[in-house]
């Protein structure tokens, strides 16, 4: 049952809609500016309590995004890789500040887009993604798990544009001077995390968040479990271990049975930090050195799983065996590399042919 009552406030004039559901308690209201503004929302609630769907309505009523934020830490961000954790609390704590006081019937796509345009006044496109992303874990886990909501409003707030021209692939002659100076290098894992790396085109949080559990060395398989915050990534997926590393792992594996470390049949990190076997080792200065010792500029961690693409492709891979080894969800993502796909397929053609017609006079 429906009623509108028309209020005298400060700042003009209002309409509160007040609605009281059959078999509930209390009732639920919003104001609105105009009488038509009012009776539409009430007419729309009660339909979508026909229809079944009321009880969203009310938990969507009844909890705030701080609410959700709060749990979202309690139960799903313990799951993230240590290398995550600390960013996604740091974004959660950001979005708390701005739009936890909402319901979360009320975080609409309009408020979510003007913190996605005011931080883009401080903040690089690709990081703004980046708390769109968080906000979007949060609030489909609202939808899917909790049930606290029908939909998530993030799918009608447009991504801030990001330019995807910088992808940045090592030659051949590259890798042979970053190989060198990671074998040289004072740290005793950057050279296996690089060789693990280009080998398999593993995230850094995916490779250093790895445990002794997760490396199957029978089947010669890494299970790399990655973040589902964002919807190029989630779940577990298997990887070769290349022949060339096995000993590699083995070794390590052996030591770290000699040093009883850990139980590296368990949740033991394959990269544990000296300073707590907690937490993953921190390789950024290390990688740096070897970097500026190989004589390598412009290149980054992450364009270590490019360069792995750019040799996969050049060995004939395909687009979609490409997008399987690095974990993308969506083709899109993989079209970086369509050129390079290209090239292996024209010369592919080529040796055929020379080998087919070459023969011939």
């Amino acid at each position: 049952m429906a009623t509108i009552t028309k209020l005298q406030r400060p700042s003009g004039t209002v309409y509160k809609a007040r609605v009281r559901l059959i078999g509930q308690d209390g009732e639920t209201s919003r104001t609105f500016k105009t009488r038509t503004a009012a009776e539409r929302w009430a007419r729309k609630f009660e339909a979508a309590a026909l229809e079944d769907r009321a009880g969203l309505i009310m938990e969507g009523q009844k909890h705030t995004l701080k609410d959700a934020i709060k749990r979202y830490r309690a139960e799903i961000l313990p799951d993230h890789t240590a290398t995550t954790r600390p960013t996604y609390a740091q974004r959660l704590d950001y979005w708390c500040a701005e739009l936890g006081h909402l319901r979360l019937s009320d975080v609409t796509p309009a408020k979510i887009a003007g913190c996605r345009d005011e931080l883009l006044t401080s903040k690089a496109p690709a990081t703004v993604h980046g708390y769109l992303a968080v906000l979007a874990s949060v609030l489909t886990t609202c939808v899917k798990r909790w049930h606290w909501v029908k939909e998530s409003p993030m799918a009608h707030v447009d991504k801030p544009s990001v330019a995807n021209g910088r992808t940045r692939f090592l030659s051949q002659d590259e890798l042979s001077r970053l190989l060198e100076a990671c074998r040289a290098s004072e740290s005793p894992d950057l050279y296996l995390a690089v060789v693990l790396a280009i080998t398999t085109g593993a995230r850094r949080g995916e490779l250093l968040g790895l445990r002794w559990r997760d490396v199957d060395l029978v089947k010669d398989v890494l299970y790399l479990r990655v973040d589902n915050e964002t919807t190029t990534k989630g779940g577990v997926r298997a990887v070769r271990i290349a022949s060339q590393v096995k000993p590699i792992l083995e070794a390590r594996q052996a030591g770290y049975r000699r040093g009883k470390v850990a139980d590296i049949t368990g949740a033991a990190l394959v990269f544990p930090s000296r300073v707590s076997t907690r937490q993953p080792v921190d390789l950024r200065t290390p990688f740096r050195t070897a970097l500026r010792r190989a004589g390598i500029e412009g290149f980054r961690w992450h364009d270590l799983r490019h360069s792995a693409a750019s040799f996969m492709a050049a060995h004939g891979a395909s687009l979609v065996e490409i997008g399987a080894v690095l974990g993308h969800r969506s083709a899109q993502t993989t079209k970086r590399y369509a050129h390079l796909a290209e090239q292996a397929a024209h010369a592919l053609v080529q040796g055929t042919a020379d080998k087919v017609l070459g023969g011939e006079e």
